[in-house]
């Protein structure tokens, strides 16, 4: 059975027998004893359904996993050489993996930095100046690639659009740490072919009927400005994992899709050039899928570019339901 159909159960019951209680303590006080019966057997029913429901979502989408954002650090080396460079100076305190005791030891750095310095600035000078063992993912330097996302004073967020001034908020320090979702490489390297491999699951592409379509279309697939608009808030992916780092079932649930894996399903589900139909609903009806979801919002918040995914994911449960009910009933 379909993951939707645990949950509609879950929820009828959730309504059905409070209703069903209400309605029999009014019979029973009006002395009606008729339909008392029939009741009793509709709550107990009702009852039994709701527990079962609510075993399955508990016991099989909370298979919890060891949080792998737990990193236990110890102190490490200090470089507090920060040059003759004009500015104010700034301390960095940088999660590392050191491979020789197999533990993560806490760098401290210092770096002279004015106000347009972004971390990954002060990171590329640590790492020239004073530490070229320092490992870091970076490319555009522009909030595009998504590439040096980590987590800056315990948020995940991008280096290249994070000054540092307004991370150090005047403390005069600030700390960085790999991202947490994802296997540990090297330094705040971390792996992202689960990231990838979740992403693929999804089916994100547009899928048409008519496979000859893609080499031999004989005109645009035009589109309306509502059509547009269903998709165009979740297409501004661009694939940094911040969402995922901040998600809290991401951290104690591997299986679970995650939010930019989830957000990407609604936004080609939603694309009117789709003709996938509800073969991509019907893949993420699980509860490692949509239903994995506690809506703690804090993967919308973690975008850097906007995107909902939040919402997506909720918008993404109410089309599986609205596809079940008319099975169920």
């Amino acid at each position: 059975m379909r993951a939707s159909r645990y949950m509609i159960f879950l929820y009828a019951a959730m309504i059905g027998v409070p209703l069903l209680l209400l309605i029999y303590s009014i019979l029973t006080f009006a002395g009606i004893s008729a339909e008392i019966v029939y009741l009793r057997i509709l709550i107990a029913a009702g009852l039994i359904i709701y527990c079962i429901s609510a075993a399955i979502e508990v016991y099989s989408h909370r298979r919890a996993a060891a949080a792998k954002g737990v990193f236990p650090v110890s102190k490490g080396e200090e470089h507090l050489d920060s040059g003759r460079s004009k500015g104010r100076e700034v301390k960095f305190k940088v999660a590392r993996f050191d491979p020789k005791d197999g533990k993560m030891k806490e760098y401290i750095y210092a770096v002279k930095a004015d106000r347009f310095t972004t971390v990954l600035d002060a990171l590329l000078k640590i790492k020239s100046k004073q530490d070229a063992t320092l490992s870091f993912r970076y490319s555009c330097r522009m909030g595009v690639c998504g590439s040096c996302g980590m987590v800056i004073n315990g948020k995940p967020s991008l280096a290249c659009e994070t000054t540092v001034f307004s991370a150090a908020k005047g403390a005069g320090e600030i700390s960085v740490q790999p991202m947490r979702a994802n296997p540990l490489l090297t330094g705040l390297v971390t792996d992202f072919d689960d990231f990838f491999a979740k992403h693929k699951e999804v089916k994100p592409t547009l899928f048409r009927k008519d496979e000859t379509e893609k080499l031999e279309a004989k005109e645009a697939y035009n589109q309306d400005a509502k059509e547009t608009a269903e998709y165009l808030p979740y297409s501004y992916c661009i694939m940094c994992g911040l969402c995922m780092d901040a998600c809290p079932v991401v951290n104690t649930n591997p299986d679970f899709l995650g939010p930019q894996a989830l957000s990407q399903a609604y936004r080609y589900h939603m694309d009117s050039r789709d003709e996938m139909g509800d073969e991509r609903l019907t893949s993420i009806d699980k509860l490692t899928g949509a239903w994995g979801c506690e809506f703690a919002g804090a993967c919308s918040r973690a975008c850097p570019k906007g995107v909902d995914p939040a919402s997506a994911i909720q918008l993404l449960k109410a089309d599986i339901v609205k596809n079940e009910a008319g099975d169920i009933f």
